[in-house]
This record gives structure tokens, sequence and C-alpha cells, in this order.
């Protein structure tokens, strides 16, 4: 079959392969197969990438998720709407002769269609910018790069003539020059070394496959060289969100398209986001203990995109707002003082309580570093906002909107006493006591509160 099921990420976008880059992003489309409606394919977003067209349904998005090669498209045509019908691309799959040719055409072969075929159909816009980037990529055919070997290392030269000619393999290294001679002389290697490059990759076809990385990054880097002068062009902008992809922040408002560009945009930037999140490789949310304050996560991210498309701060906390909406791994949060935090969906108040009230209970078991009044061992100690943040990995300001959050459930009771704040496990109103030396007095709330009065504790 032309189509085939593919894995998606944690946001519910497609799983990229290697090298690959995504071009274009459309909502509101649906497809067909040949002539007729893919009843499950109707709803859903396409991927243009520099390796295949994805299709991700937005009703099942696990099941009904598939996508075509465009190393196996041989035609793709474009179709204007007229009327009520949508405007569509078409692709057709390449055929494969099973048998010699001849003259020769059995009846039952005749009414059959030479090859698959599979229609896009637009019907939220974006069309002409997916045929014109799908045309642009199926001219540059990136798919061939896949496991082309390294480029071979030349022990060849430029000389002052222009001939290239062969050098010993172990040349002296060239002291580093200083100042505007250092600068013309980087460039002058710099030029010798791409004309070098460019000869050799020509010299046959098997090194032009080997050279071929290298040769699109020098022809990429010649581009924005040359456009970095005027005013930005489309070709510009697609090279720019090319340059983006290849840093895993591909999200920019080139790749998006159609009447409703900018929620979609915002849209595709919250499941970016939320792949940022949960990258196993970068461990966003488990380096800050599964929770991050909204403002750190806006600056770590603009940080990460190299200066490329800088998502402003109201983008950012509209993307940020529609996690639930689209049903991804991470939610937005707000504390009783406006803070707005992140946190991972299945994270709840409860969760943090349990961890806290945990961590309490181990302090019965350790000695505390200096001599105290009270019975540590029955009542344990009192904890600061920064001993929270240091004991869960969590900033000072989410350690204290936690504290107090579990103050508020009646978890924990503060002390603010010369030391600073404290916050300690509440006895009091829950008369919850756990006793950790025998005792046999048959009202337990009553003792322990014998035993703060004494220990001067009230």
């Amino acid at each position: 079959m032309f189509l085939k099921h593919i894995d998606l990420t944690t946001a519910l976008r497609p799983s990229y392969l290697p090298d690959e880059v995504l071009l274009f992003v459309q909502d509101n489309v649906g497809l067909y197969e040949g002539k007729y409606k893919l009843p499950r394919q109707q709803n859903g977003q396409v991927y243009l990438t520099s390796h295949r067209v994805c299709y991700v349904d937005k009703e099942e998005p696990r099941k009904h998720s598939v996508a075509l090669d465009l190393k196996d498209v041989d035609r793709y045509e474009f179709y204007a709407g007229f009327l009520k019908s949508s405007a569509k691309v078409v692709a057709q799959e390449q055929t494969q002769r099973t048998e010699s040719p001849g003259p020769i055409l059995s009846s039952s072969a005749a009414g059959q269609d030479a090859a698959e075929s599979v229609k896009i159909s637009f019907r939220g816009g974006g069309e002409k910018i997916f045929y014109e980037r799908l045309k642009g990529s199926m001219m540059q055919r990136k798919w061939l790069l896949q496991g082309a070997p390294p480029i071979p290392k030349s022990n060849r030269t430029i000389d002052d003539s222009g001939v290239i000619v062969r050098t010993a393999s172990a040349a002296p290294e060239r002291p580093k020059g200083m100042g505007i001679a250092g600068l013309e002389q980087r460039g002058l290697d710099m030029r010798k070394n791409n004309e070098v490059m460019i000869g050799s990759a020509f010299e046959d076809l098997d090194a032009l496959m080997a050279s071929a990385k290298e040769i699109v990054a020098l022809a990429e880097r010649f581009a924005r060289q040359n456009g970095g002068s005027g005013a930005a062009t489309s070709e510009a902008n697609a090279l720019l969100a090319e340059s983006a992809n290849q840093l895993g922040l591909v999200t920019t408002k080139d790749i998006v398209g159609g009447s409703s560009s900018e929620t979609l945009y915002l849209s595709e930037l919250a499941r970016n986001l939320a792949e940022f999140l949960t990258d196993d490789a970068r461990g966003v949310l488990k380096k800050a203990g599964g929770i991050i304050n909204l403002v750190d996560l806006w600056a770590m991210f603009n940080r990460a995109r190299g200066g490329v498309e800088l998502v402003s701060p109201m983008d950012f906390e509209k993307a940020a707002q529609m996690w639930e909406t689209l049903k991804l791994p991470v939610r937005l949060r707000k504390f009783k003082s406006g803070v707005l935090v992140v946190q991972s969906s299945e994270r709840t108040d409860e969760t943090t309580i349990k961890a806290l009230v945990a961590w309490l209970d181990d302090l019965h078991h350790f000695p505390p570093e200096k001599e105290v009044a009270w019975d540590w061992g029955q009542f344990g100690r009192g904890v600061t906002a920064r001993d929270a943040a240091e004991r869960f990995g969590w900033s000072i300001g989410v350690a204290e909107e936690e504290l107090e959050m579990a103050e508020e459930r009646g978890v924990v009771c503060r002390e603010d006493g010369i030391e600073g704040l404290k916050f300690w496990k509440n006895y009091i109103d829950t008369g919850d006591v756990k006793h950790r030396r025998r005792r046999k007095h048959r009202y337990e709330e009553d003792e322990v509160m014998r035993a703060l009065k004494e220990s001067g504790l009230m």
C-alpha cells in the first residue's frame, strides 16, 4: 500500500527520520486513495518534510496517522478548487514493472489503474505553499543522502595557478595569525577548502554522493550570505525554517499556512514545547524536579533556539494554555499567588503532598546537625523552602509555593522564628502522631500537646 502507518512523539507529531527536515504544516485536511475518500483520515494535519508527507489524525492520532515516502512518488499534480470542491494535491506512486515489455494487454489488466495515487484535500487553505515546497523537496531528493558515507579526507590543495596538487599527508601546522592578517588568512584557507571540496566532489559520481551533505551545506551558506543584504524572500524564510529544524526546534511561523495560521502556529508551538519538556536527552522537567516556572522555561527555550525565531512571552503563554486541549503529557498550573508553572499532566497536589510527608517522616530517623531543644525522634524537624528545593530539585519560588499549598491542605504548619520561616508536619490539626518510643498513654493527642508545651514550641 502507498500509505504506511507512522509512529508519533509524545506531542502527537511524526517521529522524524535522521536528517529529515520539516518544511510545512497545514491543518483541516483529508485524504483520498484514488477516487475514494478514506473515512478514517478526513480531519487532521499534514506535515510535509524533506522525506515524507505525513498525515496526523485529530480524532485517533495513534491509530489513523499515516505517511507516504517521497521516494515512492513518481508524479505530483495540483488541482485548484472549484465551487464546493476543495483544492487538492495528487501524488502518484511509481509503477514497478513485473513482466517484460510487450504488445499484449490482457482484458483483466486493461481496466485497472497503472499506479496507486493519494489525494490530499486542503479545506483550510495552504495548498499553494504546500505544492511549491513539495516541488522543491522532490527536486532536492534529500532522502538519497541517507546512509551516505562521510566525505573522504583529501590530501590535495590548490596552488596559486588554480591547479589541484597532491601534498604530503602530514603537513606542518601553520601558526595562527593575529589581527586583520589572521582574518584574511582564515578567509583564504576557507575559500581554498571550498574549492577543493567542490573540485573533488565532481570528479566522479561516487565522490559526489559522498560529498553531498557538505555540498548542500555549502550552497545553503552561500544563499544565506547573498540574501542577508536585501529583504527576506520566501526562499530565505524556508531556509531559516530548515535551519531551525536542524536545531530540533522546528516551529516557526513560516512552516504554517492557511486561514487559521495563527491558531495552527500556536498549536504546533505547544507540541514543540511538549517535546522539548519530555525529551529524555534534554531532561528539562527531570532536572527541575518535575515542575518548572513558566518564565524560566521561556528563557530556556529561547536560549536553546540559538537566536532563530524567538518566541514572544504572549505566544509562549498562549501555547502553554493549549496543552490540556491538545491532550499533551504536560500541563500549565497556576498557584494561588498567580505564579504559572509547568508540570507533567500526571502530577497532582496529592502526589506532591505524599512526597513532602514521606520526607518529613524520614527526618525522624536522622539526627540534626546541631543539638535541638525538642525530641527530634518524636517530632522530627522543621524545613525551609531552601531545604525543599535542594531535596526535590525545585527552584526556591516553586518550593515556597508547594509548601504553602501543603499548609492550606492542613498537612504542614509554619513556624516563623528567628531562623526564618520553617514548615513542620502538622500534628495539631490532624492528631496524626506516630510515636517513635514506647508509650502507654491512653490519649495520644493530649500527650502530644503536653510534649509540645514542655519543649517550648507552644
